[in-house]
């Protein structure tokens, strides 16, 4: 509640297992602000990057199954995406050492108002882009090296990428309440989005959300169509399908204990450097020298955090509508 009140979060839902039993499950405050439906454990929120780790594992199990190798170029699976400065492999891509950019200030990248049914015509659109740095030399995090990972799968997989997702990961997880964010379809217990005035300016487009940092009024948020990155953020999901691919991650089974080492171990740039990611999860300890394993999500309407702790088999998710 203070949380929500500090925020202004109109919606919020999380979920929580210990030892693979879920043991907290809970929805507070609106989904719906203007026909007053409340949030349940039911309702479907949008990912951010929350999807990266999901996306990653479906790469995982092509990985298991002999399809892909982590330390394939780009070429080898897109060729049509540009030669660059030195090799990118997978691997760099899921660890963004990549050296692609992010989403930029003012663009469409961020708030998409066009629909796209193959990952690889979104890559089209910023394959030409130079690097902002060498690839292998410095942590960029980069959404469009994520989605560019997402055409690497869709290749190995030979499947459209929200099928394979769907295949690999949805359906043998049970993880029933997640899907494509898809605007056009119905899709029942979707959240609706919202923002506040007084944020600052971040990938924001228009100026009636801007201000000095008060937190103002609730807006509707703008439109957005995810269609450009559901492998970097373009997923529907609730907290307890999260948790329930969070348990999937804490042992092998689901993947192999080798590529789930892999996932797990944090990569560092060509002069040694540490960069506290791993292949698409953030690598951290708590104060006793846990490790943590997570990873937040931010979209035009929502934000998304998933935290794992293995040593005591603990997976945590938080979403809301804001």
């Amino acid at each position: 509640s203070a949380y929500m009140t500090a925020r202004g979060v109109p919606g919020l839902a999380v979920a929580m297992s210990i030892n693979g039993t879920m043991v907290w499950s809970e929805g507070f405050g609106l989904a719906d602000v203007e026909q007053g439906v409340p949030v349940t454990p039911s309702t479907r929120f949008r990912t951010g990057s929350t999807a990266k780790p999901l996306s990653m594992a479906a790469a995982a199990r092509l990985q298991d199954m002999g399809k892909l190798d982590f330390d394939a170029t780009v070429q080898s699976l897109v060729p049509t995406f540009p030669v660059k400065s030195r090799p990118i492999t997978f691997r760099m891509l899921a660890g963004m050492l990549g050296g692609l950019r992010h989403y930029r200030l003012g663009t469409d990248d961020f708030f998409n108002s066009t629909r796209y049914d193959n990952v690889l015509d979104y890559v089209e659109t910023y394959k030409n882009d130079p690097l902002i740095g060498e690839p292998g030399a410095q942590f960029y995090y980069s959404s469009p090296g994520t989605n560019l990972q997402g055409a690497m799968t869709q290749a190995a997989g030979g499947k459209p990428f929200p099928q394979l997702v769907q295949e690999l990961v949805f359906g043998p997880l049970g993880m029933v309440s997640t899907v494509t964010d898809r605007n056009e379809d119905i899709i029942p217990l979707r959240t609706r989005y919202y923002e506040r005035t007084g944020g600052e300016r971040t990938y924001r487009i228009r100026q009636s959300s801007w201000g000095n940092g008060e937190r103002g009024v609730l807006l509707n948020a703008p439109y957005s169509d995810n269609s450009n990155k559901f492998p970097s953020g373009g997923y529907l999901t609730t907290p307890e399908d999260l948790v329930r691919f969070g348990n999937a991650m804490l042992a092998p089974g689901f993947l192999k204990a080798d590529t789930l080492k892999q996932l797990f171990t944090e990569q560092k740039t060509t002069d040694g450097k540490a960069t506290g990611y791993g292949m698409n999860w953030f690598i951290s300890k708590d104060r006793l020298d846990n490790p943590i394993y997570w990873h937040s999500g931010s979209s035009v309407g929502g934000n998304s955090m998933l935290i794992l702790y293995p040593n005591q088999k603990a997976v945590i998710a938080v979403q809301t509508n804001l």
